[in-house]
């Protein structure tokens, strides 16, 4: 497969899956530098994330979806790359189409509105679509059904992965905080379990009193893109628990500054 069939397969896959990274532009002049494809797709993909409303869990999740459908869509043309198992549909419907079917059957659509990571940003990836030469409105072609192949199935994959995408990432676990919010303002609030976490409540940049719930309290369930963060997240020690003897405060001697 020519190198810019493959390039156009990620592309498509890219502005499929939706979901970040831009530089900050350097502070000296510098040599212009073409950038590949998948930087491009980067910048615009965290450019979407600034004007967004997903919180970091969310945001690492998408990112993490939008690289390995890339990955897939350019692994199908690989001989030794081996794709994510979801996203193997792209090897099978490439082979499949090179073996004289074209594709016949595999009328893959674009991921509708609500299953995209960052659906209200769709306008801006189609934008650096249509600078790159192609038309989102129309992605035929082989590498076109290749890399939405890989972006559809590495999509429904993970639907079932535990972040509740398709609930707009609502908690499923009922979590409730144990302590009551501390009003910043008054930090004097009383603690029922200071080894816990606390809400905060204080006046936001528009003035609004507002208490932030915890965020995301079940992505602990997230199933992992590598199978390892579970057991990486429970090699890391628990914080010490409140009225053990790890939690208890240094005296006020211990705690004194040192003379220069």
């Amino acid at each position: 497969m020519p190198v810019r069939g493959s390039l156009r397969a990620l592309a498509l896959v890219l502005v499929s899956a939706t979901a970040l990274v831009a530089p900050a532009a350097p502070a000296h002049a510098v040599a212009p530098v073409e950038r590949n494809v998948v930087l491009r797709w980067n910048e615009a993909l965290l450019s979407a994330v600034r004007s967004g409303t997903l919180g970091p869990p969310m945001v690492a999740r998408a990112l993490a979806v939008v690289h390995t459908c890339a990955y897939d869509a350019w692994a199908a043309y690989d001989a030794v790359a081996v794709g994510h198992p979801a996203g193997r549909l792209a090897s099978a419907a490439r082979g499949r189409a090179h073996g004289g079917e074209q594709g016949r059957g595999h009328q893959l659509r674009r991921p509708s509105g609500g299953r995209r990571p960052l659906p209200a940003q769709r306008a801006g990836f189609d934008a650096l679509m249509t600078e790159l030469g192609y038309d989102p409105a129309a992605p035929t072609g082989q590498p076109a059904r290749t890399g939405l192949a890989a972006c559809q199935a590495v999509l429904d994959h993970r639907h079932g992965d535990g972040s509740n995408q398709l609930g707009g990432y609502a908690d499923t676990t009922g979590y409730a905080p144990v302590n009551a919010p501390m009003v910043v303002a008054d930090p004097l609030t009383s603690v029922a379990d200071p080894s816990r976490w606390q809400p905060l409540t204080y006046r936001n940049r528009a003035g609004v009193l507002v208490t932030p719930p915890f965020l995301a309290p079940h992505w602990g369930g997230v199933a992992s893109f590598t199978g390892r963060a579970r057991d990486l997240a429970d090699a890391v020690p628990a914080p010490a628990a409140y009225g053990t003897h790890a939690y208890a405060p240094r005296s006020p001697r211990s705690c004194r500054s040192r003379p220069a």
